[in-house]
């Protein structure tokens, strides 16, 4: 009985171990998914900022300027363009957002005191007194901010991320063809010219897409800006280029950037909020009808249905980023089932078709020498 109950014992602890190696084991597997998937996410960002850059880097070369110096060239004006523009705008936009963060505590209060009294004319009940103070809008922008640093998982991994979206896209655009021909060498040998071509095709259809999606900020930017400040909401300017910026995400950005003027348009008035609204409806209106016709009609486009479809799917899979490059992986994703499926399916259809035609057709006899 003794040592049948000590070899119950034994087997016990010996199933309890396994079970907390494999869970470790998960836990770890986990962890390096996590890993290789941040670092997925960064090099098809530095991808995309160097399909950027490769834009004017050829531009120049094709001026007998090499790569090397043509890539430094566009990142010195860059840094300078960056540079004073920070210096124009960065005592305007500082003072604005130190308004917005002032304004704000006062805009959420109106807006919970307003529901409360719609909510009490119906008979109901909602949550208790107190306003929205200053030091719990601080400490939900401190949360917020924390989150945004979270992504990155610490300084360590921000300055990673900082240093391969800096390194990565330079060396790309000065010297493509070391890294493009690596590639190309995993394919055999009759296969190369063709994944060369899908190469070139990815790498237009890209810059078309981001050449009609930058002009498509800069409008909605400017549009917005002009829109507010004629309104009378505060930080104008600041919540134009947030409003800019976020239009990169398609639908998606449109709906976050309204929230902030919105919200103070509570400390205008009733009007203001009405006009706020009348504002961006039109602005994406004349996005959605008449800019993104005119600029991106010969760009690569998706229909909106896709468009949220993959901004939502790898939203929830990667978070943020996911939603900012999902775009771009979509229309990637979208040539290459063009160039490697579809084109491969009609041609096979249209195969049979000549082979028949060719049947039809008679085939003239052949002159020999003595028939000469």
């Amino acid at each position: 009985m003794g040592r049948t109950r000590g070899t119950s014992a034994a087997f016990l602890d010996c199933g309890l171990l396994r079970a907390v190696l494999l869970a470790f084991a998960l836990f770890l597997a986990y962890r390096f998914l996590a890993q290789v998937a941040t670092m997925v996410l960064l090099l098809a960002a530095a991808l995309l900022l160097a399909v950027i850059l490769s834009a004017p880097v050829e531009a120049l070369h094709r001026r007998n300027v090499s790569r090397a110096l043509a890539a430094a060239l566009i990142v010195l004006c860059t840094l300078a363009v960056l540079g004073l523009s920070g210096y124009l705008l960065l005592p305007t936009l500082t003072r604005q957002a130190a308004q917005l963060a002032s304004d704000l505590p006062g805009a959420l209060t109106q807006l919970i005191e307003q529901v409360r009294e719609l909510a009490r004319g119906y008979g109901f009940q909602v949550g208790g007194g107190g306003g929205f103070s200053a030091s719990t809008f601080s400490n939900v922008a401190g949360q917020v901010l924390g989150g945004a640093l979270g992504l990155f998982g610490g300084l360590a991994s921000l300055f990673t991320a900082v240093l391969i979206l800096t390194i990565v896209p330079i060396y790309l655009a000065a010297q493509p063809e070391p890294a493009v021909g690596w590639f190309i060498r995993f394919f055999p040998p009759d296969r190369r010219d063709r994944v060369r071509e899908v190469l070139s095709k990815v790498r237009s259809g890209l810059l078309l897409w981001l050449k009609g999606r930058i002009a498509d900020m800069a409008i909605v930017g400017i549009l917005s800006t002009v829109a507010l400040y004629l309104i009378g909401v505060p930080g104008a300017l600041f919540l134009g280029i947030l409003t800019g910026l976020l239009a990169f995400v398609p639908l998606v950005g449109s709906i976050v950037s309204a929230i902030p003027p919105l919200l103070l348009a509570f400390v205008v008035g009733p009007t203001t909020i009405l006009w706020v609204l009348v504002a961006y409806v039109a602005i994406q209106q004349i996005e959605g009808n008449l800019v993104e016709p005119l600029i991106m009609q010969k760009t690569a486009s998706l229909h909106p249905a896709a468009v949220v479809t993959v901004v939502a799917v790898l939203g929830a899979a990667f978070g943020v980023r996911g939603s900012v490059l999902a775009v771009p992986w979509a229309i990637v994703a979208a040539i290459l089932v063009k160039e490697l499926w579809f084109r491969r399916l009609e041609e096979a259809r249209n195969e049979p078709n000549r082979n028949a035609g060719n049947e039809g057709t008679p085939e003239k006899p052949r002159q020999t020498v003595r028939d000469a």
